[in-house]
Parts: structure tokens; sequence; C-alpha cells
């Protein structure tokens, strides 16, 4: 087609672009076999070019380049392959300085799709274009005004041209662009204006004197960058500080519609209602999310042949919950066996679980069977009439919130072990700890500690034993500090499976973690448990609350954002002196005193 070729022959004559447009250096997006580069010597106001096409990335994410690097982008006939032109153009936009330009080529949906839709010419194409219709004409179909309107707060528009040098209106069934000089496009130019990039306007809005001056600002950053997904994020992640929880709700409803084609837009949006306390919804949410966008299970195991359950009756019937994600989501979703019986009738629940949890999941509450991942591999799984992953189940499972606290505990010790003691320790607290998850995990940087001097101000207390947890990341640094402190014991390497860990937090009276599955356990198990939660963590520990109504024994520590762990550490503080200094005499009444606690360390 060579439509690049078609339109420099054709510019080298106009002096805006020769003396304007293409001066300095560019980026020629989606060259294919036809690069600008090829026609430099047209415009000697062009010192270089840089080539991008698939083999450079997605032209939609342009990853890898820095904002503001060119004094123009050039992209001919690419925008109509991509599958947000909005977002599309907002990238290019960052990508050129104050002052320069975006000029793009698309086809006219009349002059080259011929007013037909899907594209005879190009199945590839993912919408059409036209100037302005007052409604749409095609399905797809993008009104290039429209899109100059989006921007108009970072560019101004100097040139809309539907361009038809060499067309033949008589040739109407044929594509005129293959052989020959005819052009059918719209020549769209934008400059870009002296405006703070969005990065700039977001930390400025972070400086605003008080709450309502913040999100005024982040409301304004968002009128002028309405297609980066990091300015919805970090909005959201001020709104959830400043508690205006129900704001969060529009915010991404708001992002949907600008941004359909991101899958994170979507599972946020859903994961706002969980965190909201909207179960059911944000659970339907997630499921036609990934209909649309299957992902890969974390399972080694392939789910079974026969159906998968989607809320059909189970009044009489056997159903298995099989593994999909992390150790922590399996032992949280375990709850679910005995609801499934309870709410839906079903007469056999099994589960598949993970190697590490088989032999504790084996005394768990209301479970017929329990088989682990390498039998499931081994087709050991009898056959049931329903299979269904955990994450599926609240989708179709009413749940209150409010009335959970029955099925704790679910989780129980199948074995008592003698916790390892240093002298003069006898009768001192005993709180076990662990500050660090999986480094794998897509949230770790958030909520794992940095390291265990973090917590040094609890450590201060020589009537508390401290006992880590800890297995993998930050199993070094516990070692050095049992070596170093009298009051700490390192249990980790003594830890196989989590049988092990449930055995030591029976005769432990408080646990202190971060959230990982060693905190689901103590929650599942009815542990006292405190949880240091970052500014925005899972969606099971919802949002501003301190207490959990999925683990009743928990007391929840939230980190504000752009504040460091002290805060938190100095609230946890003054509730392990609460904790310390009441009178319970067990772990039993402990617990039930945990609420009272919470509130004395939370003001």
């Amino acid at each position: 087609m060579h439509e690049t070729r078609k339109s420099a022959l054709r510019r080298y004559t106009d002096p805006v672009f020769r003396d304007h447009y293409f001066v300095g250096s560019g980026i020629d997006i989606g060259v294919g076999n036809d690069p600008l580069s090829n026609y430099a010597y047209l415009f000697p106001g062009m010192r270089n070019v840089v080539s991008w096409d698939l083999a450079q990335g997605d032209a939609l994410a342009m990853e890898g380049l820095e904002d503001r690097a060119f004094d123009f982008v050039h992209s001919s006939h690419c925008l109509e392959h991509l599958t947000n032109p909005f977002e599309a153009i907002g990238r290019w936009l960052d990508l050129v300085k104050p002052g320069g330009y975006v000029v793009v080529t698309v086809p006219d949906e009349d002059l080259y799709e011929k007013g037909v839709w899907p594209s005879r010419f190009n199945a590839d194409h993912k919408f059409s274009f036209t100037i302005h219709k007052p409604r749409k004409a095609l399905a797809q179909s993008v009104n290039v005004s429209d899109l100059v309107r989006a921007f108009s707060n970072v560019a101004a528009c100097e040139r809309i041209v539907l361009v038809r040098h060499h067309y033949d209106e008589r040739a109407h069934d044929i594509d005129q662009t293959i052989g020959g000089s005819a052009e059918c496009a719209i020549e769209l130019v934008l400059r870009k204006r002296e405006v703070r990039s969005a990065r700039a306007m977001m930390a400025s809005a972070d400086r605003q004197p008080d709450a309502e001056s913040v999100v005024t600002a982040y409301r304004q950053t968002l009128e002028h960058y309405p297609y980066h997904f990091s300015v919805y994020h970090q909005f959201f992640l001020v709104l959830l500080n400043l508690g205006r929880v129900a704001e969060t709700e529009t915010l991404w409803n708001y992002a949907v519609q600008r941004l359909p084609n991101r899958h994170d837009v979507w599972l946020y949006q859903a994961l706002n209602k969980m965190g909201m306390g909207e179960i059911e919804w944000g659970f339907r949410l997630r499921e036609a999310l990934i209909r649309k966008w299957p992902w890969e299970r974390r399972t080694e195991a392939q789910p079974p042949v026969y159906p998968a359950w989607s809320g059909e009756s189970l009044e009489g019937r056997s159903i298995v919950i099989w593994s999909e994600f992390g150790l922590g989501d399996e032992i949280f979703f375990l709850r679910f066996a005995a609801m499934l019986k309870d709410q839906m009738g079903a007469s056999h629940v099994s589960v598949v679980c993970q190697n590490p949890l088989y032999e504790l999941f084996q005394a768990a509450s209301r479970v017929d069977a329990v088989y682990s991942v390498s039998q499931a591999q081994a087709g050991e799984v009898a056959h049931h009439d329903y299979w269904v992953y955990p994450y599926d189940i609240p989708a179709y499972l009413p749940l209150d919130l409010e009335h959970l606290s029955a099925s704790i505990p679910y989780c129980h010790a199948t074995r008592t072990e003698r916790l390892p003691m240093k002298p003069g320790r006898e009768g001192a607290l005993k709180v076990g700890i662990v500050f660090k998850g999986a480094p794998t995990h897509e949230n770790d940087h958030w909520r794992s500690l940095s390291s265990l001097s973090v917590l040094d101000p609890l450590f201060e207390r020589d009537d508390v034993t401290f006992y880590s947890l800890q297995k993998g990341e930050g199993a070094a640094e516990a070692a050095t500090y049992a070596a170093r402190l009298p009051n700490f014991i390192d249990l980790g390497p003594t830890l196989q499976t989590f049988s092990d860990t449930a055995a030591c937090m029976a005769a432990m009276d408080l646990i202190i973690s971060v959230d990982t599955s060693v905190a689901n356990l103590a929650g599942a198990m009815g542990k006292p448990l405190c949880v240091l939660l970052p500014p925005y963590g899972d969606w099971r520990w919802h949002y501003l609350r301190d207490d959990s109504p999925w683990y009743p024994s928990a007391a929840l520590f939230r980190r504000p954002l752009h504040e460091d762990w002290r805060g938190v550490v100095s609230r946890v503080k003054a509730y392990l002196d609460t904790f310390a200094s009441s009178n319970a005499p067990c772990p039993a009444e402990r617990a039930a005193g945990a609420v009272k606690d919470r509130e004395v360390a939370n003001g």
C-alpha cells in the first residue's frame, strides 16, 4: 500500500510539514515496510526518525520509551489496528515534547471501508474513522472530532483533513490504496500544549494542603489524562487514604468507560466491589472478566471433565473445590466447604489442595475428602457431580459478611508440639512473627516489610518471647535475630508443612503478620491476630475496617499512603501492651477480648 510514501510525496511540497511538523527527532509508529525514514531527504529539518513496529513492542504501550523524548510522532495507518485509539493517542502525546506534533493518518470509513463493517479490505481493522457524524455509521466508528476533543486540555488541533488525492469515485468496490497513488484517509495533526506531565500533576496534587484540594487536583489531572491507568490507580489510593470509599466506585466505572480494552481496569472494578463488601456483585464481575480475558491459574492439576458448578442446585449432590491460586487463598476459601453443605445442600464436599496444605486440610471442619495436587495429577480424585474453583464460589453463594463468625475455627492443629524455650522465658507471652511474603506475589512490594528491623520497637519487651514463623524470603534475617536477641526464637527451619505451623501456632498467644498465608491460617484457627496491611491490600481485608468479618479474632493495622511502617508498628505495640497486661489467663479468653484491645490500640 505504501501510504507513507504517498503522503510524503504530497507533504514535501507543504511548507508547514517541512518547516514545523517534521523537524528535529521523531518516532514513526507502525512502520511496516514503508518507514518515514526512507523519505527523510524530502524534509531538511528532520534530523533522525526512530522506526517502531511489532518487533519493538505494542504501539499502545510503547514500553521502554521516555516521555517527552521526541519532537514529533508520525503514524500512518496504524491506529485502526489498536484496541483503543484514544489510549494510543494519549500515549503518543506523552512521547513528544511540549510544542511537538503528533501526525496521524487513518482510513476514512466511507472512502476506504466503503461504509461496510467489518472491513472488506483488512480484517485486522478494529475501528473505522470519520471526521464527524451525528451518530455511529459503522459498529466501531470513531469520530476524529471526538478524538481531538478528548485531548483538548493537552493538545491543540492544527489539522483535520480528508485526503482523497487521486481517488476515483467510480471505483466503489475496490481497495484503491493497492497500487497507484490514491489516498483515502483522514490526516490529523495535534500540537502538544505547554502542560505538566501526569506524574508532575499527581505529585502536585499530593502536596495540596487539605483533602478537598487534593481530590480537586486529582480530578483536574484526570481531565488532562483520562486514558492514563496510573492516574486512576493513584487517585484510587488517595480516595481510600482519605476514607472516601464511595467515590472509588464512580472512579473505576469512569475508568472502564475510557479504558474498556484493559484487563487491569476491569479487575480493579471487580476487586473494588469486593473491597466495599459487595461480594456477590464483585465476584460476578470477576467471573465475566475471566470469560473475556482467560488467565492462567497457578494450579498444576487440570480440573476434571465433568461439569463446573455455576450455581446449580447441590441438593444431594457432590462437589469438589479445586486448587487454583496461592496457599493463603486456599486456606481462606476452605470455609466454603461447610457453607456449600449448609446453604446449598451439598451431600459431599471434597477439596483439592496444594501439597503443603494436605495434612492440615485433612483435619478441617466438615470436609469429606481431601486430595493433594499430586493425587489430582495422578487421577486419584473420585468422581463428583460438580467441580468449582474457589474464587468462583462467592459469585453463586449468598453471603452475609456480618454473620460469618460461626464458621471459625475451621482449621485445627493436628498435633501439639512443645515450643523451644530459652532459660528465664517460662511464662512469657508467646507471639508469632511473619514479616515477609513470597517475593513473587504481585503485591509483595507493598505488603512485605523491608526488614525485620521495622519491628524492633516490639522486641524491646523482655516479658514477651517472639517466635519467627518466617520461611523463604527473610529467613536468614530471622536466624540472625535469634542469635542476637534472648527473647527471639527462630522456628522457620523446623516448619515443613502447614500442619507444623498450625501446631506451633496452637501454643502461641498472639500472631503478628503481614498479609500472608500464615495470617490466613491464624485467622482460620481463631488465633488472636494482628495483620499489618499496606495502603491497598487484598480485597478480603476490605476498606477502612480495623476488624475482619472473615476472621473475628483479627485486628487490622493499615499503613497510610505516603507513610512508612513506623506508625503501624507503634499502634501494634500499643495493642501488644494492652494484650500483655490483660488478666485473661488463656489464649481463648484473650481472643474474646481482642475487640476491646483493638479499640484501645486504634483510638
